[in-house]
């Protein structure tokens, strides 16, 4: 079994689990705010639900790499307004479908497995529409189990607080980082000299990511002979739980979930830096 064939396993998995946990609630259950500020737990699925990742997958296999009806243009791009519009639509989307949004919910996720299932070994590099620019169709599938894995434990964790990100999961997430990194971290000027935090993660072993901010935003770079500005050791989860957002450094340091050798600016230094998105 290829990587590919892997993680479609895995969306698999994580959707049916969800989906699974989703139907166990009550209907009060839906208007509990989620982990995500200003999201319901309706939102939160209303947003994962107006995402209409197979009609960019198939349009991209064949060829067609324009914006869907209603979708902005890639050269009108603006990260603060992408994310505003985001928010907006997981509300929208929520209100619209009602009683019907699990069930909706459903038939999208099976929509997109089942376009994954038929993507052949040599279209993972295709490339599909996506608002801030194309994306390969292997890029739109890790994308879509960061999504929903890292939204179902913005829903579980509200009512399960000891709930976890699986294994598989933390897997996809952390080669998502740089995405979520871009959005978190905007360009700043200031910035004239690189700013570079190491984290040293334990995940299958241990691997060293450097997460760079400059006048040009956030990246995550492999490690090399550079000098960090600090250097952080933690979990897989911890650190995706990191940058996209969940939590901030120094709560996580102040749990123990993070180490920075007692240098507290450091983590505070990281959260002062971090926006969102």
């Amino acid at each position: 079994m290829n990587r590919y064939e892997t993680r479609v396993k895995t969306l698999s998995k994580e959707s049916k689990l969800f989906i699974d946990y989703l139907h166990q609630l009550s209907p009060t259950d839906w208007d509990v705010p989620s982990a995500c500020a200003g999201w319901s737990v309706g939102d939160v699925l209303g947003h994962l639900t107006g995402q209409d990742f197979s009609l960019r997958i198939l349009r991209g296999l064949q060829g067609n790499i324009s914006p869907p009806d209603g979708s902005p243009q890639v050269n009108n791009h603006n990260e603060d307004d992408f994310a505003k519009s985001i928010f907006d639509r997981g509300i929208a989307t929520n209100a619209q479908l009602g009683t019907n949004l699990l069930s909706t919910f459903e038939q999208r996720v099976s929509d997109i497995i089942k376009v994954f299932e038929q993507v052949k070994s040599d279209q993972w590099d295709t490339l599909c529409y996506w608002p801030p620019g194309p994306e390969k169709v292997s890029t739109m599938l890790d994308m879509r189990i960061s999504e929903l894995t890292m939204h179902a434990w913005d829903i579980r964790s509200r009512f399960e607080p000891d709930y976890h990100l699986s294994h598989e999961s933390v897997t996809v997430l952390m080669d998502t980082v740089n995405r979520a990194v871009r959005r978190a971290f905007r360009p700043d000027p200031e910035l004239n000299i690189p700013r570079r935090y190491r984290f040293v993660v334990d995940h299958d072993g241990q691997q060293r990511m450097d997460i760079v901010l400059s006048a040009a935003g956030g990246s995550v770079e492999i490690s090399v002979d550079y000098v960090p500005y600090g250097t952080f050791k933690c979990s897989g989860e911890t650190y995706v739980m990191l940058f996209y957002g969940r939590i901030k450094a120094t709560e996580a340091t102040a749990k123990g979930l993070l180490d920075c050798a007692d240098h507290w600016d450091m983590a505070a230094d990281l959260d002062g830096r971090f926006k969102g998105g």
